[in-house]
């Protein structure tokens, strides 16, 4: 699936990318109605404060979003991808829920 990443006041190394890539790809395993996602990671690279992650999926006439902090970018994705793996599977149960009682 297409995945644009933005980092504000961080730099994106090529590892982050992959990782981020590979954790988002998972969600198509719950779910292969998922048009495209939207990263967007924030926090200040030198500081200890906790680093923040958003993500947008695109399903049908919807749009699914979690965030996240952790004390790495990875931590905070792997949050996220959590929260969204809850939400695409209850977004599908919805839609099989909606497709039997059409079909009554």
């Amino acid at each position: 699936m297409p995945t644009r990443i933005t980092a504000r006041n961080a730099t994106l190394s090529d590892r982050l990318r992959e990782h981020i890539e590979q954790s988002i790809s998972k969600l198509d395993r719950y779910y292969d109605g998922i048009h495209d996602a939207h990263v967007i990671l924030d926090g200040k690279e030198s500081s200890n404060v906790n680093k923040k992650a958003e993500i947008k999926v695109n399903v049908s006439r919807r749009v699914l979003s979690a965030q996240d902090a952790g004390q790495t970018y990875q931590e905070a994705i792997n949050g996220c991808v959590r929260q969204l793996r809850r939400q695409v599977l209850r977004y599908k149960e919805k839609i099989r829920s909606k497709d039997k009682d059409s079909h009554k």
